[in-house]
């Protein structure tokens, strides 16, 4: 398994879209699902090519050659698994102001749409008052946000602070992989919020949101 992401990582690090898709799409003709092929094949690339960033082994220039083709990738995967929407399931996502990573984001609004939901896509680096225009012109049941530095909680502070003066308020997915590295006692002072690490914690979260659907 880490031998395949690695593989990936050097095709995406050499610039070549179609041997990245041929590793890809010879996971999906074996049956691996998109939990699979984000979480274990383009997530698992990305982070041993940011390992390698780290130890000075490669450039910023090298990743963003390899963030280029994994977005490719991730979004040719993507489209033919687009479900039609259901008009009144709607979700947003964006990146903090000043956060530019955005695939792992890019990869939750994926299933989002994968499942059926009505979704806008901000991406990276959206400001606040941005934000706000969205959920108040396209009230959203549920805003996605992403952050990946410690050092964005107090803005992320300032966000939700935001969120919780609006009339209709969303349901709010955090996510992030810094894990149980930081302290997120302080969203507990907010509703209808839940911090994602994974992507298994989105399958698990889809779980629930179906078994409250069928005992409404």
């Amino acid at each position: 398994m880490e031998e395949n992401s690695k593989q990936l990582a050097h095709a995406f690090l050499q610039g070549d879209i179609h041997g990245s898709w041929m590793i890809i799409q010879e996971h999906v003709n074996a049956g691996m699902n998109s939990y699979y092929i984000y979480e274990q094949l383009l997530t698992k690339a990305m982070q041993y090519i940011g390992t390698l960033w780290e130890e000075n082994d490669i450039t910023v220039a090298d990743e963003h050659i390899a963030t280029g083709v994994c977005d490719f990738v991730l979004s040719r995967y993507a489209f033919p698994k687009v479900q039609s929407h259901q008009e009144h399931r709607r979700a947003m996502f964006f990146c903090l102001e000043g956060e530019e990573h955005y695939l792992g984001l890019k990869m939750v609004h994926s299933l989002f749409k994968e499942e059926g939901w009505n979704c806008r896509y901000l991406g990276p680096n959206l400001p606040l008052e941005y934000a706000l225009y969205t959920i108040q012109n396209f009230k959203p049941d549920v805003v996605g946000m992403s952050l990946s530095l410690s050092t964005q909680l107090p803005q992320l502070k300032i966000y939700l602070d935001a969120f919780d003066q609006l009339t209709e308020q969303p349901e709010i997915l955090i996510g992030s992989r810094l894990g149980s590295t930081i302290n997120t006692n302080f969203l507990s002072m907010y509703k209808n919020i839940q911090f994602v690490n994974s992507l298994q914690d989105v399958r698990l979260w889809f779980e629930d949101d179906a078994l409250q659907i069928s005992q409404l």
